[in-house]
């Protein structure tokens, strides 16, 4: 079977939306310091502050720390096996940090040194439980009987855990129990989100009490954090907190102007009679229109509880503008806003909030935060999965051979819009970019959502991962440049392209046929057989080389270093391996261009007809 990438869908422009941007926050957290322990309460000598880390943690179980600032080591061992608390403690909270772990390890993060995320080696594990990666780990209790002592843990949504040796990003949002003014608990802690390597793996997660092995068993208002030390050796930095105490923003008076029709500017309604006028008690625009073209105007209150700076983000299928004591704040964009931020006295602000709807189903999320206080969502609808599990959508499955879903792929800065998204029964899938020969992503676990193929039409024609995801550089994968170290790496596709669609093979994997200046090129990729990886073959033919030199790339980062037992490299901050066969008589070229390295191949006479083969490992 043959097909043909390039005639399924026609071009179209996207314009970027603010409505990522709900997801990032917009004022910083503050830092731990990590030139010292001055941070941590009486810490143990199993704890040190380290430059970085050398040795093969990929393959050892033992961290070694090289001499510097910036990176917390634990190397338990006998006589040293303390936990680290924080000389602060907090109630609600936002942390962020990045950890590392050997084979094998087993650390976790306790929020109020009570409720533990396991912190835990799971790479590979295909139906993670609560004592995995990122897993709210299990209350214990002797008196319900041998085998059910553990219960009330919870598992993550899927296993986004990057393989040993790399660093990997924790985001947390908790919430503190609540207790009346006697001190009996009114509310139970939750977790509010959880993020691991970017993917969400909990959201609106509520823990009765205390899991297994806390520091306090006891609960409170507060406490301090707790990073656990005598299980594993673990690696952690850029750790970074928000803690909260103020009360939250208000919104009052609220009223709204609807003026239906097509507006082509923001404001052009002004002065126009309204369709529709009134006093909401709902802030939402469903409230007041669902559908159709429209301007629609709320006006109202907003009540600051202290001084400081606010920040503001507004995500919306239209366009938008947000105006705080008349001044701008939050300014429209072709499609959707910009954030934006400015200083605030406490006390009572006016506000004017546009919204302008030309096209497509309305959407309106107004995000606040600022001092002391946390994300809060001021338009109806804030809490969307408050049993914590994934939003509806069209899944895509593989389960007895690979899929190939045609689609849209969402890539920034722009979608591509001829690829092809590949699922595969090991739980290892990858969309690949037939203007360019890249691969786009790499992720693991479920495969596709196609919802927007088919919600409203299908006009976005999105297909979307739903599992953790690695993106890579999206470079073309053949160039004409100059020399190993003279040339930049075009960004776009090049004209000398062409794609000639791909082949399935027996169980359903394409195999990519493109041609590059009168090479032809044959592109196989496939998951490992344990999913833990990809397996890429390129073959090169070609009758007389181009004139000029001809590369081909297989990674590009800011940093690309050998990996120490010979395997391969370490493409970026420790993010990928890249592994090479120990039996290949190619040797990749390493170039430092613009700040950027590049590991790229030669295309020379003898490279065509050896096939360049390695594995994408993460």
């Amino acid at each position: 079977m043959v097909c043909s990438p390039l005639r399924c869908f026609s071009p179209v422009s996207l314009v970027v939306s603010a409505a990522c941007a709900l997801a990032q926050p917009l004022l910083p957290p503050e830092p731990l310091r990590l030139d010292t322990l001055a941070e941590f309460q009486n810490p143990a000598a199993n704890w040190q502050i380290a430059g970085g880390l050398e040795g093969n943690p990929r393959r050892d179980k033992t961290l070694v720390a090289t001499a510097g600032a910036g990176v917390l080591v634990n190397t338990p061992r006998v006589g040293a096996r303390g936990h680290l608390f924080t000389a602060w403690e907090h109630g609600d909270l936002e942390l962020d940090l990045d950890f590392l772990l050997p084979p094998g390890a087993n650390s976790g993060i306790y929020l109020q040194g009570r409720y533990e995320i396991q912190l835990m080696d799971s790479w590979g594990v295909r139906q993670p439980k609560s004592g995995d990666n990122g897993g709210i780990y299990h209350r214990w209790d002797p008196a319900r009987g041998k085998g059910q002592e553990g219960y009330d843990g919870h598992a993550p949504r899927a296993n986004a855990s990057r393989a040993p040796g790399l660093w990997q990003h924790l985001h947390v949002a908790f919430e503190a129990p609540r207790f009346d003014a006697a001190g009996r608990k009114t509310r139970n802690a939750r977790f509010k989100r959880v993020a691991l390597n970017g993917f969400v793996i909990h959201e609106n997660v509520e823990v009765s009490g205390p899991t297994r092995s806390p520091a306090f068993p006891q609960e409170g208002a507060t406490g301090p954090l707790m990073i656990q030390g005598d299980h594993g050796a673990i690696a952690l930095r850029a750790i970074a907190v928000k803690r909260f105490a103020s009360a939250p923003l208000a919104v009052e008076e609220l009223h709204y102007r609807l003026h239906a029709g097509e507006f082509k500017r923001m404001g052009e309604y002004d002065g126009l009679p309204p369709t529709r006028e009134g006093a909401l008690q709902r802030f939402a625009h469903t409230a007041v229109e669902k559908t159709g073209k429209f301007g629609l105007v709320f006006t109202g209150t907003l009540v600051v509880p202290r001084d400081g700076q606010y920040g503001f983000t507004i995500a919306s299928t239209g366009n938008v503008r947000l105006l705080i004591d008349e001044q701008p704040v939050v300014i429209p964009l072709e499609k959707g806003s910009h954030p934006g931020a400015v200083v605030l006295k406490a006390g009572r602000h006016p506000f004017r909030l546009d919204l302008l709807q030309t096209a497509g189903r309305p959407s309106l999320e107004w995000t606040a935060e600022g001092p002391g206080l946390p994300r809060q969502m001021l338009t109806a609808g804030a809490e969307k999965n408050p049993s914590g599990s994934p939003a509806a959508g069209i899944r895509v499955e593989p389960q007895d051979r690979v899929l190939t879903q045609r689609s849209f792929v969402p890539f920034e800065p722009r979608k591509r819009l001829y690829a092809l998204n590949v699922g595969t029964p090991a739980g290892a899938h990858f969309s690949y970019d037939f203007e360019t020969g890249a691969v786009l992503r790499a992720w693991r676990g479920s495969f596709l959502d196609t919802v927007e193929m088919w919600e409203a039409r299908g006009s976005s024609q999105l297909g979307k991962p739903t599992g953790p995801a690695l993106t890579f550089s999206a470079k073309p994968l053949l160039a004409a440049i100059e020399s190993a170290q003279s040339g930049q790496w075009p960004d776009q596709p090049d004209a000398l392209w062409s794609s000639r669609g791909y082949t399935l093979e027996a169980d359903g994997l394409p195999v990519f046929h493109s041609a590059f200046s009168g090479i032809g090129v044959r592109d196989r990729i496939a998951a490992v057989a344990d999913g833990r990886g990809l397996t890429r073959t390129i073959e090169l033919s070609a009758t007389k080389l181009p004139d000029w030199s001809t590369w081909v790339l297989l990674a590009e980062a800011a940093t690309i270093t050998p990996q120490p037992d010979g395997a391969g490299w370490i493409i970026g901050d420790r993010e990928w391996y890249l592994d090479w066969p120990a039996d290949s008589r190619l040797r990749p070229v390493l170039r430092d261009r613009g700040g950027r390295q590049q590991l790229a191949v030669p295309v020379v006479r003898s490279t065509v007809g050896q096939p360049i083969t390695y594995s994408i490992v993460w």
